[in-house]
């Protein structure tokens, strides 16, 4: 099975081939998208559109390399199509939208959407009387968004216990420190809403798959903690680094050091 470390490992390689940015975004999601791809939802390989598979809506889209690298690691597609990352007029494009692969269920272009997604995709899972589960991931900055909150009100009230939401929580968005931009408390915020909330350390795939799994009978939030940039030390914790490219010589210092 693909490790997380891994999928870290090509998500470097990746976004440096495509000579792209947001490559800490990508490398703190690495643990969440490995345990719920590899670990937590009902998928099959043999047929993406399943009716009875599990949902899942990448609200947050700027860390598409590790979900494209989670999506073929789980046998979705071939690992050789994610070769085109990044191309012009090709169908893996930086920002995660659904161009070709099979298994994505959303576009995450604009953020904020993601939860109203969710809520629309769990609401078809009651009507339907279908038994699958639908997860969304999101950033924390993305929280600033007030649509999140919009939906993060709503979504107790429809009773949907069949609606987990992640949020990639690094602390960091843009070139900015997340609560210096908004104030923010996640988990007062969620459980005001009337939320089942998990707190978690984002790179532990034991606690993630544990919080992920947890009974549940209204809306769930899993909150987990990571670090921007997670792995390659000049990168960690250092909002400059989210639109920067890597340099080859960076790019071998980043593989040689990687934790």
């Amino acid at each position: 099975m693909t490790t997380p470390q891994q999928l870290r490992r090509e998500a470097i390689r990746m976004t440096a081939h495509a000579e792209t940015g947001h490559i800490p975004s990508n490398l703190s999601a690495i643990e969440i998208v490995h345990t719920l791809f590899m670990r937590v939802l009902k998928l099959d390989p043999e047929r993406p559109d399943w009716p009875d598979r599990d949902r899942f809506i990448p609200s947050k889209g700027h860390c598409a390399a590790a979900i494209y690298l989670a999506m073929a690691a789980a046998g979705l597609f071939d690992r050789k199509r994610l070769d085109a990352f990044n191309v012009d007029g090709g169908e893996v494009p930086a920002i995660l939208a659904r161009y070709g692969l099979p298994g994505l269920e959303a576009d995450s272009g604009p953020l904020g959407r993601g939860i109203s997604i969710g809520i629309g995709v769990a609401l078809a899972a009651k009507h339907d009387n279908r038994d699958y589960r639908t997860y969304v991931l999101v950033g924390d900055g993305e929280c600033q968004e007030g649509q999140i909150w919009e939906a993060a009100m709503l979504a107790p009230t429809l009773k949907l216990d069949n609606l987990v939401v992640i949020v990639d929580d690094n602390r960091l968005q843009g070139s900015f420190v997340t609560n210096e931009v908004i104030e923010s408390k996640l988990d007062e915020q969620f459980a005001a809403f009337g939320w089942q909330v998990h707190r978690v350390d984002g790179h532990s795939v034991e606690e993630l798959e544990e919080a992920l799994r947890a009974p549940q009978d209204r809306p769930k939030v899993v909150l987990a903690t990571t670090v921007k940039g997670k792995g390659v030390a000049m990168m960690e914790h250092e909002p400059d680094w989210h639109y920067r490219r890597l340099t080859f010589s960076e790019l071998v210092v980043s593989l040689r050091g990687l934790r």
